[in-house]
């Protein structure tokens, strides 16, 4: 399976490499996680998972987990806020 994190980590200096967690947020209406470390909240407006150092929380509308594995998810709908505590 293709891996996008370590496709681009081959390619940046290893001092600007992110090692707890990575996002991607796709136009607004996908949203790609690699390392969460569980759900905290789960409705249509608000998803919320923690991380190595922190909380994530994305808010928006008609928002589905849509895929969730181990420490990969994958979030649709219409995302409005990505928030990083």
């Amino acid at each position: 399976m293709f891996n996008f994190f370590e496709e681009i980590k081959k390619n940046l200096p290893q001092d600007l490499l992110l090692t707890s967690y990575n996002l991607v947020n796709l136009s607004g209406k996908l949203l790609y996680v690699e390392g969460h470390k569980g759900l905290t909240t789960l409705s249509k407006e608000c998803i919320a998972f923690k991380v190595k150092g922190g909380r994530i929380v994305v808010e928006g509308k008609d928002m589905i987990l849509i895929e969730l594995t181990q420490d990969t998810m994958k979030i649709s709908g219409q995302i409005s806020k990505v928030e990083a505590f």
